[in-house]
């Protein structure tokens, strides 16, 4: 949770600033209307809360970053790019957008998020099964194309995915591939915007519409 007020520095402009509001309201109030006044103070109030929530707290934890921040940077020279994606993984724009990079190490990881019902059952064999096989199929073009990648599939949800493979992948960029909107849990988490705002290294998203390549194929 933030907390607005960490010194008396801070105590010291909050009282100060909200004496100057109420004196600014009661002079509005006197010599317009008492109802100015009064809209006057709810309006500011109504801003300072929507200010406080939209506020960065610099204190809340940033495990991305913190997890970046322990691989061992190598000495080669070579752009390494983390790939995040399970379901897209076969899809042209993912393999177009590695396919322009120079020369790049390329750490693939494939989380599964699996249904309900699986995760009642505790069984997800089947959603890694077909995680393994999209891997399997992109790891064996990348070296077609010359890349190296390596992989694997992750039984976590994506963002403790990614902060388990930045602890060990000293990454220059990170690639998310999604589904496109209003069809990407991903999406709808949050994912992309926070893994741009925590990390220093760029986030790259990458949107493969799967549905479109079907209707392509079929017509």
């Amino acid at each position: 949770m933030r907390m607005p007020v960490k010194s008396e520095r801070d105590a010291f402009r909050i009282a100060y600033g909200g004496a100057l509001l109420i004196v600014g309201a009661v002079l509005l109030g006197a010599l317009i209307s008492p109802a100015v006044g009064v809209a006057l103070l709810a309006v500011c109030g109504v801003f300072a809360i929507l200010w406080d929530l939209r506020a960065k707290d610099p204190d809340r934890r940033r495990p991305l970053r913190e997890a970046a921040g322990q691989a061992r940077r190598e000495s080669d020279g070579r752009r390494r790019v983390l790939v995040v994606a399970n379901e897209t993984l076969c899809g042209d724009e993912l393999r177009s957008e590695l396919a322009g990079r120079e020369d790049p190490v390329v750490r693939v990881v494939a989380p599964v998020l699996p249904s309900r019902s699986h995760y009642v059952a505790s069984d997800i064999d089947r959603e890694l099964g077909e995680a393994r096989a999209r891997l399997d199929d992109t790891l064996a073009w990348a070296a077609e194309h010359g890349l190296t990648a390596t992989g694997r599939v992750s039984d976590m949800p994506p963002l403790p995915a990614i902060e388990d493979e930045l602890r060990g992948f000293a990454a220059d960029e990170l690639l998310i591939s999604t589904h496109p909107p209003r069809r990407s849990r991903w999406l709808e988490s949050g994912l992309v915007e926070r893994a741009r705002e925590e990390l220093e290294i760029p986030v790259t998203h990458v949107v493969v519409d799967l549905a479109r390549r079907r209707a392509t194929v079929e017509s």
